[in-house]
C-alpha cells in the first residue's frame, strides 16, 4: 500500500497551522479479494458437484464469471467512500470482472481474475459494499467493439438487453443436452425487432444486486460468492414449460423465482428476498 504523506515536519518547521490528521489528502491502494465456492468446496472449472438445490441435483460447472461496480468502503466515520478503481486488464470506468474460469468451457478464456484494486482516501475502513451488474450507460452497447472487459462477446446479449452480469454454466453447449445456467442480465429493456438500437431509458428490471458486508476488512477478509448458496431451495433438475434449463432472467420462467430470492431481487409478485449469494470470510 502507498504510505501517507507526511506532512508532520514540514507543519512544525515552518508553523504553518496545518491540520492535526497527518494523512489529509492523502490516499492508499486497496486491494479487495473475492473467491467462488460451491458450498464447502472451493470452485474448479470443470469440477462436478453434487447436492445441490432443492432436489440434491449434481452439476459439472465449467464458467463463473461476474461484475462488479460501485465499489465502496465504509471509513471510520461511518462513511461510504468510493474505491476508484484503477483501468487494468479487468477493469474499465469503475467496473470490474471476476473471472474463476479458466477456458475449461467453450467460451471461456484462460485469464483468471479474483482481486479489485484502486485507491481510496487513507484512513481505516470497516464495511464493504458494491453492485453485481454494469451502470446502465455502460450496459447497452456494442460488445464486439467496446473496450477491455466490456468486449467480451460471451458475457452480453444484444444492445437492448445489454450484458450478463453474471455467467454460471453447467456442461458445454455442444456436448450436453441439459445444461444448465445462470445468466443475470436487465429485462424489459424496451425490446423490439431492432435489437441493435439501446434502450433511451432504464429497462423495468434492471436486476442489479445490491451487496453490503458489514464488519469487512479489506486487509483480512474475502468476498465469497457461493453457487451453492445461490442455488439453495431452487429445482435444478426440472425445467419450466417452453424455457431452457437453468434461468435467463426471463419474467415468465419460474425457475428463475427462488434464484432471484437468493440474490435479493423481486421476481414477478415477489419482493426481493435476503442476499445470500455473497458473503464475507
Amino acid at each position: 500500500m502507498r504510505k501517507p504523506f507526511v506532512f508532520g515536519l514540514l507543519c512544525a518547521a515552518f508553523a504553518l497551522g496545518c491540520g492535526s490528521s497527518s494523512d489529509e489528502g492523502s490516499s492508499q491502494d486497496v486491494s479487495l479479494s473475492f473467491a467462488a465456492v460451491v458450498g464447502d468446496a472451493e470452485f474448479e472449472c470443470g469440477g462436478t458437484y453434487e447436492g445441490l438445490g432443492s432436489d440434491s441435483t449434481t452439476l459439472t460447472l465449467e464458467d463463473f464469471r461476474f461484475y462488479v461496480q460501485d465499489v465502496e468502503l465504509k471509513n471510520a466515520e461511518g462513511d461510504w467512500v468510493p474505491v476508484d478503481l484503477e483501468d487494468n486488464q479487468f477493469q474499465i470506468d469503475n467496473v470490474a470482472l471476476l473471472d474463476f474460469e479458466n477456458g475449461c468451457g467453450e467460451v471461456g478464456n484462460v485469464d483468471l481474475n479474483d482481486q479489485v484494486v484502486g485507491v481510496v482516501p487513507t484512513g481505516e475502513y470497516d464495511g464493504l459494499r458494491f453492485k453485481m451488474g454494469l451502470p446502465f450507460e455502460l450496459n447497452h452497447g456494442d460488445a464486439s467493439t467496446a473496450p477491455g472487459v466490456l468486449g467480451i462477446t460471451a458475457l452480453f446479449w444484444n444492445w437492448r438487453g445489454g450484458y450478463k452480469f453474471i455467467r454460471i454454466d453447467s456442461g458445454s453447449i455442444m456436448n450436453n443436452p441439459s445444461v444448465w445456467r445462470m445468466h443475470l442480465g436487465s429485462t424489459g429493456c424496451g425490446m423490439t425487432n431492432d435489437l441493435t438500437t439501446p434502450p433511451e431509458q432504464e429497462c423495468t428490471s434492471p436486476n442489479r444486486v445490491d451487496v453490503e458486508l458489514d464488519a469487512f476488512d479489506p486487509e483480512t477478509n474475502t468476498v465469497i460468492a457461493d453457487f451453492a448458496a445461490l442455488v439453495a431451495g431452487a429445482p435444478l433438475s426440472t425445467v419450466a414449460e417452453g424455457t431452457p434449463a437453468g434461468c435467463m432472467s426471463e419474467p415468465n420462467n419460474t425457475d428463475c423465482g427462488p434464484l432471484f430470492a437468493n440474490l435479493g431481487l423481486p421476481f414477478g409478485d415477489a419482493p426481493g428476498g435476503t442476499q445470500t449469494f455473497f458473503s464475507a470470510d
